[in-house]
């Protein structure tokens, strides 16, 4: 059973999502949810979002509250990187190591994909072109990415206790998934369409899926897995999620 003084805190949590999520005024809720930042830690993060849940709110809607009270500036109090905090063979760092590369390819994606929209000849030899193929090869790695976090880091937390933290996240993976399968099969058909139904279909699918999986990398690092590392403070349980996820493989690494 938790002491009054997390219950406290976890309790004041639960109140400033619950005003946000009646529509109070943000600037004022900030200055109070400033006033907690020297005192919470992930697993009061946890503890609120979980009660929440318990109370009918939908896992969707608690994850919106959560990232909408991270901007106001609940996160502001970790102004080390987390990740530097961990040994470099900690797997929640190798997780964030790997959402950095896939911003860098992001970055990448958005930059061919701007060239292509400026051209007016393509071929499945031309510079863009492999470029483009070139980038989808390494984000379509994220899918083991995805897997490990599924497989591995989500199974272990719903074991201690957090089963309702992982839905949204689930969700996501599925439509980012989706839409790396879309931007592989638009390689693939290249040659079968012509160039502007091969432009619009591209810009269609990066459209969506750029903001989605950035986005999302942000929740893990600055949420999700804060509350993770806040929850799950037993070495010998992060030794065995390092072994499974040896096994499935790094995103990147063997391309």
């Amino acid at each position: 059973m938790a002491n009054t003084y997390e219950s406290k805190k976890a309790q004041a949590l639960i109140g400033l999502l619950k005003r946000i999520n009646q529509g109070e005024d943000l600037n004022s809720l900030c200055k109070e949810a400033n006033l907690l930042v020297t005192n919470v830690d992930p697993k009061d993060i946890a503890t609120a979002r979980q009660n929440l849940i318990d109370e009918g709110y939908s896992a969707q809607l608690v994850q919106q509250l959560s990232a909408t009270l991270m901007l106001m500036g609940i996160f502001e109090k970790q102004s080390v990187n987390p990740e530097t905090l961990l040994p470099p063979n900690h797997i929640l760092r190798l997780v964030m190591v790997e959402h950095d590369l896939i911003r860098c390819f992001l970055a990448d994606l958005n930059d061919v994909v701007e060239a292509i929209q400026c051209t007016n000849q393509l071929s499945d030899v031309s510079s863009e072109f492999l470029k483009l193929a070139h980038i989808i090869e390494h984000l379509s790695a994220m899918k083991e990415h995805i897997d490990r976090e599924e497989d591995v880091i989500f199974p272990y937390l719903r074991k201690h206790g957090w089963m309702n933290l992982c839905p949204a996240a689930q969700g996501e993976h599925l439509n980012i998934k989706t839409e790396i399968d879309n931007l592989v099969a638009l390689i693939v058909s290249f040659n079968k369409v012509n160039l502007e139904e091969f432009k619009v279909r591209l810009i269609t699918v990066t459209q969506r899926f750029l903001p989605t999986v950035l986005d999302h990398l942000f929740e893990e690092d600055n949420t999700l897995y804060p509350i993770v590392l806040g929850v799950i403070d037993d070495v010998k349980v992060w030794e065995k999620m390092k072994a499974l996820c040896d096994q499935i493989g790094y995103c990147g690494v063997h391309l």
